[in-house]
């Protein structure tokens, strides 16, 4: 008899814990989806930040989707190279969470990486500054961008 309850109480033991560990791992994976909603979510907010002061100053747009270089003697050039370093910023934080963002959404925001970068001078002009203190990422990939760009040119 004590062993039959020996056994009981061993299989119940195992029985708890495999429940537990159940519970344990549907907490990770709901911690882990909050982890993406929030990292998205603020990846927005700077993409809608970013793009509030086109907004509010429509005429700096054609410097960042429409190939126009920024004159640096004109009156506007420091908040066109304001908003740059936002977007280059943006564009940092949003290499920064690849790894939290589904294949298909991470597609998305290369492509509008990809645009934003070859049709913006000075987008490309900060990145290659001297003194620019980007990632190594973010620079890698707007080379590899700027490079596609002039290879597709070529052809």
């Amino acid at each position: 008899m004590p062993s039959d309850l020996f056994s009981i109480v061993i299989t119940a033991g195992v029985l708890i814990q495999a429940i537990g560990l159940c519970i344990v791992i549907y907490q990770l994976s709901r911690m882990n989806l909050s982890i993406r909603v929030s990292a998205q979510t603020a990846l927005y907010q700077q993409a809608s930040d970013a793009r509030s002061y086109l907004v509010e100053y429509p005429e700096l747009r054609k410097y960042f989707f429409d190939g126009v270089p920024a004159d640096p003697d004109a009156p506007h050039y420091d908040r066109v190279k304001t908003v740059a370093e936002l977007f280059l910023n943006y564009l940092e934080h949003l290499l920064l969470q690849q790894s939290t963002l589904r294949k298909s959404d991470w597609t998305a925001w290369q492509t509008f990486v990809q645009q934003t970068v070859r049709n913006s001078p000075i987008l490309q002009e900060l990145i290659r500054h001297p003194h620019a203190s980007y990632s190594r990422e973010l620079t890698a990939l707007c080379d590899e961008i700027l490079s596609e760009a002039t290879d597709t040119l070529k052809a």
